[in-house]
């Protein structure tokens, strides 16, 4: 009799003693307890059994190669893992194969430290020291919004002619007129780049390779944070304003101040974000008053959230020396985009393949919406 049938007949001897110890059968309970505890005993030397015995049909089985394409196939060599590969995509008229790694190391090789220049034996931080890195912050200001076109059209209302009044009664109610919308086209814009890296580079030296990848999407988002500042100061219709080139902390303080209330009054919405550039708000923070006491208060104390009237700064170079803006940016634009950033890799074009070469290419497809260019004001530093 195996551990499976010795189980079945426990438990039937169990059952069987049911009633009894539904009855308050003391001599039935104490039976049944000895039954469970054999039955538990039983249930864990049949468990045991069974990982010993998916152990021992473990042992002397080919080795499997992921093949990367949902399933394994077995592979004895680098070469029968690559024709296994190219089995499952033959039926395609044109593609590239890349074979994951398969190597066979026997057991009485010695690993021995890396031959080279580098004393391996002291330690290495492979942390990449950057350079300097501006900071990618003026997206966030906007609104988001994403398409499936190339192109984005949308109607900004038209103005009002004549107005509501007062009138007796009897009088003749004056007329208004809206006029038609106007509609307004932005394209997509494509921001690109692309780097090659060889693959003993990215082998040998992943940490450096993840760097300069990394350094890639930096730099795109660069272009990208450039773009959206150049596309809103040369949008139609925003706001603008000048102030004086010799007029201190507060009197540029003022002005700003001024630019808010315009921006509310143009639009109807509230400014939520100042962006100007790091000389500007240096102006603006080192400001003393007749008593040479600081507006933002001493070199010691700070401001949590940099801020002017309440109202947040974004202190940015994506703006230039003497360039201020104040908006309502998320509500009154959005950055349109298709996608979000791509990054793709591929050793197929030109002649990467033969040249063991990689091309990483970053993209991304935007466009700036100001629908509501009343909601921005410029402020330009005059002569």
């Amino acid at each position: 009799m195996n551990l499976k049938e010795q189980l079945i007949e426990l438990k039937s001897k169990l059952a069987e003693l049911k009633d009894r110890i539904e009855a308050d059968d003391a001599e039935a309970i104490a039976a049944g307890e000895k039954l469970q505890k054999e039955i538990d005993a039983k249930e864990a030397e049949i468990k045991q059994a069974e990982k010993k015995a998916a152990l021992l049909k473990s042992i002397g089985k080919e080795v499997k190669e992921d093949t990367g394409m949902g399933e394994a196939k077995a592979a004895k060599t680098l070469g029968e893992n690559f024709v296994n590969i190219v089995k499952k995509k033959g039926h395609e008229k044109k593609f590239s194969i890349s074979a994951p790694a398969f190597s066979v190391k026997a057991a009485a090789d010695v690993m021995t430290s890396p031959a080279g220049a580098v004393d391996w034996a002291t330690t290495f931080d492979r942390n990449v020291v950057t350079g300097a890195r501006v900071p990618l912050v003026v997206r966030s200001l906007f609104g988001a919004e994403t398409i499936s076109g190339s192109t984005l059209q949308y109607l900004v209302e038209g103005a009002i002619e004549g107005a509501p009044a007062v009138t007796g009664e009897g009088a003749k109610k004056p007329q208004i007129h809206f006029a038609d919308p106007e509609p307004v086209t932005v394209a997509l814009k494509k921001i690109a780049c692309h780097i090659k890296e060889s693959d003993e580079y990215i082998d040998d030296y992943p940490f450096l390779a993840s760097a300069i990848n990394g350094r890639l999407l930096y730099e795109l988002g660069l272009v990208e944070q450039n773009t959206l500042v150049a596309d809103l100061l040369g949008t139609s219709g925003i706001q603008t304003g000048t102030y004086a080139a010799s007029a201190k902390a507060d009197a540029i303080a003022d002005k700003i101040l001024e630019s808010a209330m315009d921006v509310q009054q143009q639009s109807g919405f509230a400014a939520d974000a100042i962006l100007l550039n790091p000389a500007d708000w240096f102006t603006l923070r080192v400001g003393k008053d007749s008593e040479n006491r600081y507006y933002g208060g001493g070199y010691f104390g700070s401001q949590d959230i940099p801020n002017l009237w309440g109202i947040p700064v974004c202190v940015s170079t994506a703006t230039a020396a003497g360039t201020i803006v104040v908006g309502a940016f998320k509500t009154c634009g959005s950055v349109v985009s298709k996608r979000g950033v791509s990054v793709e890799a591929a050793n197929t074009n030109e002649d990467d393949f033969i040249h063991n070469l990689m091309t990483i290419r970053a993209e991304e497809r935007l466009a700036l919406a100001v629908r509501r260019p009343s909601g921005f004001k410029k402020l330009t530093k005059g002569a």
